[in-house]
Formats: C-alpha cells, structure tokens, sequence
C-alpha cells in the first residue's frame, strides 16, 4: 500500500466515518467496530464458499431484487448471491434460443438474383 498516496483513500475513508464503521481509541488510535470486523469475518467465509476467483462488490445494488449488499458482476450485471444462483439455475433449465440475423444485415452473397424471362 505504500506505492499508493493516502490521498486516494479518501473517498473510502470519509466513508468509513459517516457510516461509523471506525471508532477512535483512547490512545488516539482508529480501529473497526467490533460488529464490522464479525461482519467482515461473515463476508469473507461467504465469498471463500462460493467462486473465489470473482471479486465482491459493495456498492452496487441487485439488478434483480434491488437489494444492497454484496454482489458479484456475472454478464454485464451486478448480483446478489440468491439472484445468481436463480440465474444459474434458470440458465440451465432454459435452453438457449438459436441465433438469429438482425434484419438488414445480410452478406452480399446472400442476395437473391432474379432470372429475367
């Protein structure tokens, strides 16, 4: 972390302070809620459960149920784990519709000729 300035931190770190993620010690120290270290704790066994080569994202809300939390980028959209799995599921037991031409874009050699008589 020390090829980075703090300055790029500041955005994360305002908001560690409006959510009141961190608390400030009596030495003047800050350090993360006890609450917030279970959850991450909770967050990190989840994540080590399922895809662990998918990054995590927190602010993004479910494409599907609209909820926030934890979601995972799978096919150009954000989704919560239940959502993923039902994605998954749905796309197993749903085959895939064969591929159609969009109209108006034939290849030349597709024209039809005329015979003239």
């Amino acid at each position: 972390m020390d090829e980075h300035p703090i300055e790029r931190f500041d955005p994360l770190l305002r908001n560690m302070l409006a959510w009141e993620l961190v608390e400030q010690t009596a030495e003047g120290t800050w350090e993360l809620r006890p609450d917030v270290v279970r959850r991450l704790h909770h967050l990190v066994q989840m994540s080590r459960r399922s895809e662990d080569a998918e990054v995590v994202y927190f602010g993004h809300a479910c494409v599907s149920c609209h909820a926030s939390g934890m979601t995972r980028f799978r096919g150009g959209r954000y989704l919560c784990d239940a959502c993923r799995h039902a994605a998954d599921l749905a796309a197993v037991a749903t085959p895939l519709p064969p591929p159609q031409e969009p109209p108006g874009r034939r290849l030349p050699f597709h024209r039809v000729r005329s015979i003239a008589s």
